[in-house]
């Protein structure tokens, strides 16, 4: 689309590209879309179809340990590329933590050397005919600061600024910039501020410096909590037809969280559970627990008694808000941890999901690729692509297994990376210095430790206040980025220690 034609649009429409507006009300969302500017097209009218089938390529560009050459270039080969394309996405969403480009003192600046490595994936991915989501997967401080610190507001905002500017000469038909990933103001947030609104203003902020470096771009904005579904419906559309929003699903999360070690105990132990619900499996479940809490656990899962009908059901309420709004919807992140769980039950889930989210329109992306959630199954040194899954996502059946053995690293390891912590004198410092530093054999698990202090809200019921729980120890995590389920677990009781993503 011809610049001029958008700047003209946010002329006419009252519209700064300096800082994005709010929308009062949906009919005047609406107003600005249709009569306002007769001769405007919305480039959502041909690019959504490319924000369907999608898939994420974690623990690349973030949520690794190691960020040396030789991962940079060799943890998603071009052999990976290939079969993202054979099998049918569209898309892929690319996490990319800020911390690998950003100078503090200079968020203007880029680093030059990672920003290197990003342009070459995306050369590779956009060859493909792959359209890539660029999502900014900031770490816990980053997320404090921005929900507490106005000054720290403005250097990300100038940051993402430049970064859009940087990515502007992509073609914007394939390449999409996400504001940020699962922003948790309900955790971060001040207690005397309002989370959401307080979302509401940085987000509108960080969409304003996108649109002033990559007019042209689609962006993709989200909910104040763990982009879970009842934070998306309190969000208030920003008046610039050109945005996509977006949801995260992994509901209900005692199912596609059982066994993981990285939430809470509670979780660790609980395995084999079943989807859709069945109420002989269920029994059978709970009669094998011996601890009382287990069984709480799982008992509330079974009472639930989730199938088809009530994933669509709450699907639909995010669908509902779109249409009252008149935007565009998407899933970019949903899955099932693996290790614990029935194929066929996982299978099953994701097939429901999927086929919720294609009934009401709105765009998909799986977590994710490789990981504890991917397609693979992980046999010895090789990675087997799992054909149900597959299937289940609606793809095309391609009979592949890729060689994971790790090729000789003769790469120069570059020097450890130090995120330093935010400092303002409204909220302190937050926490201790990251330091990540590069390890010479990519088997290692790479892992991250967070603060001792964190406290993780826990809600009961829909709709209620979460409450603040201590963590009393700090733990590591491998998977996934997503934690907005947490807020839905519907579970009185359970504390939920906050992990951070691997896979």
């Amino acid at each position: 689309m011809n610049p001029g034609k958008l700047l003209q649009f946010f002329a006419l429409t009252g519209l700064t590209i300096s800082s994005f507006s709010i929308a009062t009300a949906s009919p005047a969302h609406a107003d600005l879309t249709t009569s306002n500017v007769a001769d405007w097209e919305n480039p959502l009218d041909t690019r959504w179809d490319r924000l369907t089938q999608g898939i994420n390529l974690s623990h690349w560009f973030a949520q690794s340990e190691t960020y040396n050459p030789f991962h940079m270039e060799n943890f998603i080969t071009d052999d990976d590329l290939d079969l993202l394309g054979d099998l049918g996405f569209k898309h892929v969403r690319l996490p990319v933590d800020p911390a690998l480009l950003m100078d503090l003192s200079n968020p203007k600046s880029l680093n030059v050397e990672y920003l290197g490595y990003l342009d070459s994936a995306l050369d590779r991915l956009l060859e493909r005919d792959l359209g890539v989501i660029v999502d900014l997967q900031a770490n816990d401080e980053f997320k404090a600061s921005l929900a507490r610190d106005d000054e720290f507001v403005d250097t990300f905002v100038q940051f993402s600024g430049s970064f859009a500017q940087h990515l502007s000469t992509r073609n914007p038909d394939l390449v999409f910039l996400e504001v940020l990933n699962e922003p948790s103001f309900n955790f971060f947030a001040a207690e005397d501020v309002d989370p959401v609104k307080r979302w509401d203003w940085v987000q509108g902020q960080i969409l304003g410096a996108f649109r002033s470096g990559a007019p042209e771009h689609t962006a993709i904005a989200t909910g104040y909590d763990w982009s879970g579904i009842d934070g998306l419906r309190k969000l208030t559309p920003v008046a610039d037809p050109n945005v996509v929003y977006n949801f995260h699903f992994y509901e209900p999360m005692t199912f596609t969280h059982q066994g993981a070690d990285w939430i809470d105990e509670h979780f660790e132990l609980i395995w084999d559970l079943p989807y859709p619900y069945n109420p002989v499996e269920c029994d059978a479940v709970i009669l094998r627990m011996t601890d009382d809490s287990l069984r709480q656990v799982a008992q509330s899962y079974c009472d639930e008694q989730w199938n088809a009908d009530k994933i669509k059901a709450r699907i639909g309420l995010a669908a509902a808000w779109a249409t009252e709004h008149n935007v565009r919807l998407t899933a970019n992140e949903f899955g099932v941890y693996r290790n614990f769980v029935q194929e066929e039950d996982r299978v099953s889930w994701l097939y429901d999901v999927r086929s919720a989210l294609e009934e009401y329109d709105i765009g998909w992306a799986m977590w994710d690729y490789t990981g504890g959630f991917g397609l693979f199954d992980k046999v010895d040194e090789q990675r087997i692509l799992n054909q149900s899954m597959v299937e289940a996502l609606g793809l095309s059946m391609v009979d592949i297994v890729i060689d994971t053995e790790d090729p000789e690293e003769t790469e120069a390891i570059l020097d450890p990376i130090v995120i330093p912590p935010v400092e303002s004198e409204e909220i302190g410092e937050i926490g201790d210095p990251v330091v990540i530093s590069p390890v010479e054999n990519e088997e290692i698990e790479p892992v991250v430790s967070l603060n001792p202090e964190v406290i993780t809200p826990v809600s009961t019921n829909e709709g209620e206040t979460p409450r603040e729980i201590p963590q009393p120890s700090a733990r590591q995590i491998p998977e996934p980025s997503a934690i907005a389920g947490l807020v839905l677990l519907g579970v009185a009781g359970l504390r939920v220690k906050r992990r951070y993503g691997h896979g």
